[in-house]
């Protein structure tokens, strides 16, 4: 029995070395495992609509931003978008909360214009004057306060 025991174990070295030098020959590759690369990105996930001080109305640059979100998102139930209107801190904190609304209400009604997303695919929320981009003081006019950031996601 032990020598039985024995050619078991010698045969198993064998096939294992023989099976390490079939791997290891000229000309074949061995196969390895790499992380695929995440594909590259042809468009930001942050879009943004720019307004003039106490107007919702939305310009011709944002009118483009707007069909760019859509036309990424055409298509593809799994993408929704995410609307967030903001104001700088000329006005009453009030007024600013309503003027932020009424910014991402445009632009929501906006994307759905377009025909290329769902309405159920775009959430909306707006911040009035909190959460700025530049910090301001009250009362200070600030530009790139003024916005409604659209989020693809």
């Amino acid at each position: 029995m032990a020598k039985l025991s024995n050619s078991w174990r010698q045969l198993a070295a064998i096939s294992s070395f023989a099976l390490l030098a079939a791997c290891a020959s000229p000309g074949q590759q061995q196969a390895r495992y790499e992380r695929p690369s995440p594909p590259p990105s042809s468009h930001p996930s942050v879009y943004q609509v720019s307004f003039a001080t106490n107007m919702y109305d939305i310009n011709l640059a944002g009118q483009r931003a707007i069909e760019d979100v859509a036309s990424v998102v055409e298509g593809n139930n799994a993408v929704f978008v995410t609307i967030v209107g903001r104001t700088d801190t000329a006005g009453s904190a009030d007024y600013n909360t309503q003027l932020s609304q009424r910014r991402a209400r445009a632009v929501r009604d906006a994307l759905i214009s377009t025909g290329k997303i769902a309405p159920g695919h775009i959430e909306t929320a707006w911040t009035g004057q909190e959460r700025q981009a530049v910090g301001t003081v009250d009362g200070i006019a600030e530009a790139q306060n003024r916005v409604v950031d659209m989020y693809i996601h």
